[in-house]
């Protein structure tokens, strides 16, 4: 995407950057054009679906298998804490 603002292109380095990019991605109220950063929104939304495996799962769709990326998973099993009630929704 970044390429595609600056250039029309897939790439776009050095000099034909003429914003930084975290500051485009920065919201409209922060002095940036609010457009998400799919790097940090792809993360979000694979501990979501992790997320909601583990507290829904009695839905249909928490038996699809969804590749979660090892790094992903580490970071989520970093941040979620579980206590332990009777034990049925408790992951190992």
């Amino acid at each position: 995407m970044r390429g595609y603002l600056w250039r029309g292109s897939k790439e776009a380095k050095g000099g034909h950057c003429l914003v930084a990019w975290g500051k485009v991605c920065r919201p409209i109220e922060l002095g940036g054009l609010g457009i998400a950063d799919l790097r940090n929104l792809s993360w979000a939304l694979r501990m979501r679906w992790l997320w909601l495996q583990k507290t829904e799962p009695d839905r249909p769709w928490a038996a699809l298998q969804i590749k979660v990326p090892a790094q992903v998973r580490v970071f989520y099993s970093i941040v979620v804490t579980t206590s332990i009630g009777d034990g049925t929704r408790t992951m190992f």
